[in-house]
């Protein structure tokens, strides 16, 4: 029953690593003897999370989150801590629903206000604040696993791709859009277009299904069909612990263990996800694969403007391919003059004989063998030619192009000034190739290496043919055209412009000429609209059979057919069918939004709960199955969950009524009674102190020195006004001039995973190199520095200047006997002889160490 690990089967594994794969499946196998695979009805019912959700009975005069957990404490005979004070309760809800600490005018305003309603306007200006929605849209993008700058598109110069879901996730909170279609816009937003929409809306529509697209990309998996697969295992695991805190992957394999969750419901779920396109397009050649599907969002008179143009350019293209037609019955080798040394032809050679490339593959054409693009990012291709003698040599080159291409040419690895193939063909079908004289200059004899590149997301040409000439072509001249063969219809004005004597075929030649100038012209003004990843069902959805074992090569019996899970089937009794020409998205979405649903409420309002107290009533929120925590108040997780759904799935109202609990507003003092009844702090006794998320410590240094305007509530996001805090600098490179490395130091020191798998739960631990951060590190120093010169040019009064630095840094003023402390500090270190801006530098960068800066009490 056991897997045995033998020296001779893994030959190089450490010998520690051994004995780790030993004791983990010792451990597997014992878990197995105690949870046998799950599956049927019965468990089904009998878990917590499967059950029906009941709303429990509530007095009417009671305020319910207090209710529920006074009953808790009652029974436990726990006391609540009381009401911590004004300043900590204003730094903590502030920094909890924005992620910014209090100004000094907010503290000054909450402090004199002593109105019965004062905590409570308070909490509705922060829930309308522009800001909240930089804050919670944060958390979700945790479970959604963004990560700045992870998605890059080849050929777009966008940093960051998954930027408008991003934008669209921090709308979506601020405008407190219910959580029952947020979650059918990430699904299947673009399935779900309606009539008379506006242009915001559709742009949310679009931006939303980046969800499924903006994944870890396993660049080291080579095998296409693998990669594929891999790529729906990761968006199932994505969705089933985001929405209902399962994990469906765990049944790729077998039936999950623990869990009521079959293989076949794995296999349904994973046909709708193979029946969903985010691939631009996943060719068999596995590096053609990856590229995510772009498009382009417009709103509709952007649209029209863009058809305009666009039929404006096909006027011109057909104007141009006809008047090339009727030149080209005209055409004429031109003779070079007796007396004119022609060139020799020294060597011929196709563009498929390269000895070397980047992003360029080969692409048969009709009859010909051409070189094309791969995709737009570091295109370059290498050929080496010989040369019989040192002397002037020419290269004439057959390529076509769509539009300009500024190719650079490196010669013997230097690159020279004149770009090449910068003239556009119009066209890359044969008959839009021409040939362009490419002079070498002064060669020397033997190997000579050429090189041909193209900048990031620049376009790359078709190249079909080249051919080397011993001598130089004077002044550009068409004298090479003597020499080739077989003219194309583009280069007929090249072969006429100087020979002909005929009055009619000059005037054609000139006006092909000024037509090919109004077409370059026209495309310079070509519209631009913001790149969008793109999801769509594929045009024939596909059902998926098991794979035995998870592997891409081996499957048995018949395919199962796209459809929802079936766990919560004994309380879900409304069919969801898949139409046969849909992927099943909608449906799932559906699913997972319909009210017997007996997890997805119950899953987001503990995660609502998690992000205020730092720990879910269920302490593992992305686990609700067996192996997961129990939930700590079970009535509230159930009271809040129908209420939420009640309450058409408004986010912000279950906020609401958190916030407005006397259990948000305890202080977190420990005392010796709740530290013995209440040693975790699950009863809640205390307000659960903790260690802000990075973003918002970082953000609070940013704002010190002023950086961050604050938006007024009720009013639209400003992004031009936020665009310095954490949750955009990282993509935006707007981040202190040579510090940008620190940031990224700093996020990886303080709990951010960059990977891009979901954060279900930010690493809190502290560790010794955080403190060494604090002291070493040029980032806090550089915002010290500039917030104590903020406070020496604001406050000329040495005791204002010290209540301004604490309550722009902790939320509130100093004791007496901090601020003696802290102008006692700053008095040492002048006395020393450093500078007041020094001094107080020192002591500024000495408050944004301290565990009141960085903690949330």
């Amino acid at each position: 029953p056991f897997i045995q690990v033998t020296p001779s089967s893994h030959t190089g594994i450490h010998p520690l690593l051994k004995r780790w794969i030993f004791a983990e499946a010792l451990l597997f196998a014992a878990i197995s003897l105690f949870f046998p695979a799950a599956g049927v009805a019965e468990e089904n019912e009998g878990h917590w999370s499967l059950q029906a959700i009941a709303r429990p009975d509530v007095p009417d005069a009671a305020q319910p989150v207090d209710y529920l957990i006074q009953k808790r404490l009652k029974a436990s005979g726990v006391e609540q801590n009381p009401s911590a004070d004004r300043h900590t309760l204003l730094r903590r809800v502030t920094l909890d629903l924005t992620g910014l600490p209090p100004t000094r005018e907010e503290i000054a305003s909450f402090i004199e206000d002593d109105s019965p309603d004062a905590w409570e306007k308070v909490v509705d200006r922060l829930l309308s604040s522009p800001h909240y929605g930089e804050r919670w849209g944060r958390h979700w993008l945790d479970v959604a696993r963004y990560v700045q700058g992870n998605i890059k598109v080849p050929g777009i110069e966008q940093i960051d791709l998954a930027e408008p879901y991003r934008d669209y996730v921090v709308r979506a909170f601020n405008s407190d859009k219910p959580y029952d279609r947020f979650i059918a816009e990430q699904l299947a937003g673009d399935l779900l277009g309606e009539e008379n929409e506006t242009d915001e809306a559709r742009l949310d529509r679009l931006a939303a299904p980046g969800f499924l697209s903006i994944g870890p990309w396993f660049e080291e998996c080579t095998d296409p069909n693998k990669l594929r697969l891999d790529i729906i295992d990761e968006q199932i695991s994505t969705s089933t612990r985001a929405f209902l805190a399962l994990d469906f992957s765990c049944a790729r394999c077998h039936d999950h263990k623990f869990d009521p969750i079959p293989t076949k419901d794995y296999y349904a779920l994973a046909g709708i996800f193979r029946s969903t396109e985010i691939t631009s397009d996943f060719a068999t050649d596995w590096k053609d694969g990856r590229p995510r599907a772009i498009t382009h969002i417009a709103t509709d008179k952007e649209k029209q403007a863009a058809a305009q143009y666009e039929a404006k350019k096909q006027e011109l293209l057909v104007e141009l391919h006809q008047l090339r037609n009727r030149l080209l019955p005209q055409a004429r080798l031109p003779q070079a003059p007796p007396d004119t040394k022609t060139p020799q032809h020294i060597a011929s050679f196709e563009a498929e004989d390269f000895s070397g490339h980047k992003n360029l593959r080969i692409l048969e054409q009709k009859t010909e063998t051409v070189i094309a693009s791969r995709k737009k990012l570091d295109q370059w291709i290498k050929y080496r030619v010989v040369l019989p003698e040192s002397d002037e040599y020419t290269l004439v080159a057959r390529y076509a192009a769509k539009q300009p291409t500024p190719v650079k040419l490196e010669i013997e690895g230097e690159i020279q000034p004149a770009p090449v193939f910068y003239r556009p063909t119009f066209g890359e079908s044969p008959e839009h190739f021409r040939r362009q004289a490419i002079p070498l200059g002064k060669q020397e004899k033997g190997s000579l290496h050429i090189r041909f590149l193209v900048d990031r997301h620049e376009t790359f040409p078709l190249l079909d043919h080249f051919q080397i000439f011993r001598g130089s072509f004077e002044n550009g001249s068409d004298e090479w055209m003597a020499i080739v063969e077989n003219p194309s219809i583009v280069e007929v004005t090249e072969f006429l412009s100087d020979s002909t004597t005929n009055l009619a075929v000059k005037k054609l030649i000139q006006k092909t000429g000024e037509v090919e100038e109004k077409l370059l012209s026209h495309l310079e003004n070509a519209p631009t609209f913001p790149p969008l990843l793109k999801i769509k069902d594929a045009s024939e959805p596909i059902d998926l059979p098991i794979h035995i074992g998870g592997n891409v090569y081996q499957t048995e019996g018949e395919k199962v057919a796209r459809a929802v899970p079936g766990l919560a089937e004994h309380l879900v009794k409304k069919e969801f069918k898949t139409p046969h020409d849909e992927s099943g998205r909608r449906q799932l979405a559906d699913w997972l939004t319909t009210p017997e649903n007996p997890l997805t409420a119950r899953v987001m309002v503990n995660r609502i709960w998690h992000w205020h107290f730092g720990t879910g009533l269920v302490r593992t929120p992305d686990d609700f199955g067996k192996l997961g925590a129990e939930p700590t108040h079970p009535e509230l997780l159930d009271w809040l969950a129908a209420d939420f759904m009640a309450r058409d799935w408004s986010i912000k109202q279950i906020q609401r009524h958190i916030l407005l609990s006397d259990t948000y507003q305890i202080s977190s003092d420990i005392n010796s009674t709740n530290l013995s009844q209440d040693a975790d702090g699950t009863l809640l006794s205390r307000y659960p102190k903790r260690r802000l998320e990075i973003e918002a410590i970082y953000d609070s240094m940013l704002t010190a020195i002023g950086k961050v305007p604050r938006q007024v509530s009720g009013q639209a996001l400003d992004t031009s006004n936020s665009k310095d805090r954490a949750l955009y600098i990282l993509t935006s490179s707007r981040s202190p001039m040579g510090l940008g490395l620190e940031i990224r130091k700093m996020f990886g020191l303080f709990g951010f995973d960059s990977s891009g798998r979901p954060m279900h739960n930010r690493d809190e631990s502290v560790t010794a190199s955080q403190a060494l951060w604090w002291l070493n590190n040029p980032l806090p120093r550089y915002y010290a520095e500039k917030f104590a010169g903020r406070l020496l040019e604001d406050y000329d009064d040495v005791i204002e200047r010290t209540t301004a630095a604490h309550e722009i840094a902790l939320g509130r003023p100093a004791s007496e006997s901090g601020q003696r402390a802290f102008l006692t500090y700053i008095g040492e270190l002048t006395d020393d002889g450093l500078s007041q801006q020094e001094a107080w530098s020192r002591a500024c960068l000495g408050l944004f160490s301290t565990k009141s800066f960085q903690t949330l009490d």
